[in-house]
C-alpha cells in the first residue's frame, strides 16, 4: 500500500468537505483546525511531505475518521462517523473553554429533558465555580 499518495488523496477529500460545511473556510483556518501550520496543509494537499504519527492520530480524531481510512486503507468502511452537524458540534465543544464546555453540557441535558418527557429526569443544576 503506498500510504503517503493515500494520504495525500484522503487529506483533500477531508479538506474539500470541509469546504462544503463552510464555503468561507479558508485553507489557514483549517490548518489552524488540524493544529498545524497553513504551509503543512499546503505540502499535505501537494503530496509533498505527511504529519507525523502523532498528527495523523490527530487529524483523525479531529475529523472523526478511523487512522485506516485516512492512511488509505479501503477494505472496510468505518460506520462511526457522525453526521457533518455532530462533527461541527464536536469541533466547536473541543475549542470553547472548559466554563462554557459546563454550560453547553446544562444547555444539552437540558433540551434532552424536554425531547424525552419519560427518560429518568438527569439533574440540570449548573455548577458554581468559585
Amino acid at each position: 500500500m503506498d500510504w503517503k499518495n493515500n494520504f495525500h488523496k484522503r487529506i483533500n477529500e477531508l479538506w474539500e468537505k470541509a469546504k462544503d460545511r463552510d464555503y468561507r473556510l479558508t485553507q489557514a483556518e483549517y490548518a489552524r483546525r488540524l493544529g498545524v501550520t497553513r504551509n503543512s496543509l499546503l505540502g499535505w494537499l501537494r503530496g509533498a511531505g505527511q504529519p507525523d504519527a502523532d498528527g495523523f492520530v490527530r487529524i483523525a480524531a479531529i475529523e472523526c475518521v478511523s487512522l485506516e481510512w485516512l492512511l488509505g486503507d479501503s477494505r472496510k468502511a468505518d460506520c462511526s462517523i457522525p453526521e457533518s452537524t455532530e462533527r461541527d458540534l464536536l469541533m466547536y465543544y473541543r475549542n470553547i473553554t472548559s466554563l462554557h464546555k459546563e454550560d453547553l453540557l446544562v444547555m444539552a441535558k437540558h433540551f434532552y429533558v424536554q425531547d424525552n418527557p419519560t427518560a429518568k429526569k438527569v439533574s440540570i443544576e449548573k455548577k458554581v465555580i468559585s
